[in-house]
């Protein structure tokens, strides 16, 4: 069965809306795309459609491997003086990677930079995380998030002590970051990379399987069992289209498969923009103090 993340996203976008309107505050986007692709452009679509929609301004900085590193260093340093959100749509090319790590603390909304540790140690979540954080909040409590107790539903701290989840993959954007907080709800962890011997003989014992490795189409019912909750963070471009790493005709009825595409996507694109206003609410609250 397919899960449907409609009622999770119409309850956030509100929410947002909703405190971006009652804070009166303007709040701006950046985002930097060097020689983008199918599945990055996308994302920013997204992006430029859900900030219309609450209130937030979005600014595209495109650009091809040819830019000056000078010209997306000038970026990164007006978003820090006016306090704007940033990102790299990843993937970026290699000879920019340093500077996604360098994105200065009070504009990561991505939680990317050198720093992020303490972005974590106040209660951020990177984008993706955060979102199948509430993905798994609906899901395992069996509760529709309404717009009034959103504030609760999207702070309170999942707990995963009873749980076993597996993790296929081990990058930097997913795999690497579910790992640090999975650990801090408790949970029973599975990690496993290209390299691990015998995979699906460990993900069958997962009561949870997430999958972020970025190989369009690897699993199949071989790797879970029939009551596994399933999450596909994954999206990667095949022959012009895009895909998850989940076959999702094949699963068993009794799955509940939050696909990619149209799973957790709209959902992290929604937690990306709740960082910012968290983002604005801490340095505001630093001025103040």
């Amino acid at each position: 069965m397919l899960y449907s993340n409609e009622q999770l996203k119409i309850s956030f976008k509100n929410y947002l809306k909703d405190q971006i309107a009652t804070d009166k505050v303007e709040l701006t986007l950046e985002i930097i795309e060097i020689a983008g692709n199918l599945a990055s452009d996308k994302y920013i679509q997204i992006k430029q459609k859900i900030g219309e929609q609450i209130g937030i301004k979005v600014n595209l900085n495109k650009f091809d491997q040819s830019v000056a590193t000078a010209t997306v260093v000038n970026i990164i340093e007006s978003a820090k003086t006016k306090g704007h959100g940033l990102i790299f749509q990843l993937p970026v090319p290699t000879n920019f990677e340093h500077l996604v790590n360098e994105t200065p603390t009070n504009c990561d909304v991505d939680l990317l930079c050198q720093d992020n540790f303490k972005l974590w140690a106040k209660g951020f979540l990177p984008p993706t995380i955060g979102a199948i954080d509430l993905v798994l909040k609906q899901i395992l409590n069996k509760s529709e998030p309404l717009d009034t107790e959103f504030n609760q539903f999207v702070t309170q701290k999942l707990d995963l002590k009873s749980k076993t989840v597996a993790v296929i993959g081990q990058g930097v954007l997913v795999g690497g970051p579910l790992l640090t907080y999975l650990k801090d709800r408790g949970a029973t962890i599975i990690s496993l990379n290209k390299k691990t011997v015998d995979p699906t003989s460990l993900t069958k014992l997962a009561d949870i399987l997430i999958c972020a490795a970025g190989s369009p189409n690897l699993v199949d019912s071989n790797w879970f069992n029939k009551e596994t909750i399933i999450i596909d963070a994954s999206t990667s471009e095949v022959d012009g289209y895009l895909s998850g790493d989940i076959q999702p005709e094949n699963i068993y009825p009794s799955n509940l498969l939050c696909p990619s595409p149209g799973g957790i996507g709209a959902i992290t694109v929604l937690y990306l923009f709740y960082n910012l206003l968290k983002l604005h609410h801490s340095l505001k609250n630093t001025y103040e103090s």
